[in-house]
């Protein structure tokens, strides 16, 4: 029996990859947080909330703490992401992104001591490819020798919050560090 299961670990080991396909993506990036405050692991925390993000092809995903003793409150339909030449594209999360509310997106709340993970992605980077099959373009070009021109770019995702009643835009600024040439597998 043991053997048995050591085999097909071996052979999932070597044709487990044979299967994979390889990504569209000619390149990856890296980042790093330097507004409102420098932050290499992309994370903020003023007392008031907590939030740390992580930034994907498509969209920048985030971890936000609430850490008032009210419900604080993100509004979508004035968050913006900052493209790389400082233009503003609206922006939608989890709950409308993939639907007709995308350009309109219901605030969403975190109630006192509580944790919300989401997603932000430009509402002009969705296609809708047929009924229930949608697609979401990513966030900067990852395809041609020209993706190497992001290094040293900034860009940005503005999210207005009510916080303790008071209505802020955290302004969040990212930094592409590198980008590098990648074969990466799905």
């Amino acid at each position: 029996m043991k053997k048995d299961i050591a085999a097909a670990i071996v052979a999932l080991a070597i044709i487990g990859p044979a299967c994979a396909d390889f990504s569209p993506y000619k390149y990856i990036q890296t980042y790093t947080m330097i507004e409102p405050a420098p932050s290499a692991d992309k994370s903020y925390d003023d007392g008031k909330i907590a939030i740390r993000f992580h930034i994907a092809e498509k969209r920048i995903f985030f971890h936000l703490t609430n850490k008032t003793q009210e419900p604080v409150a993100l509004n979508w339909s004035e968050a913006a992401f900052v493209q790389l030449d400082g233009s503003r594209l609206p922006v939608a999360g989890t709950d409308a992104i993939f639907t007709h509310r995308r350009s309109k997106p219901v605030p969403t709340e975190t109630a006192p001591g509580k944790e919300e993970t989401d997603f932000a992605a430009p509402v002009k980077n969705v296609e809708r490819l047929e009924d229930w099959s949608w697609y979401l373009t990513p966030l900067f070009n990852l395809t041609d020798e020209k993706a190497v021109e992001n290094r040293g770019k900034i860009f940005g995702l503005d999210m207005p919050i009510r916080v303790e009643g008071e209505w802020k835009v955290y302004q969040f600024r990212f930094k592409i560090l590198n980008v590098v040439p990648t074969n990466q597998r799905v």
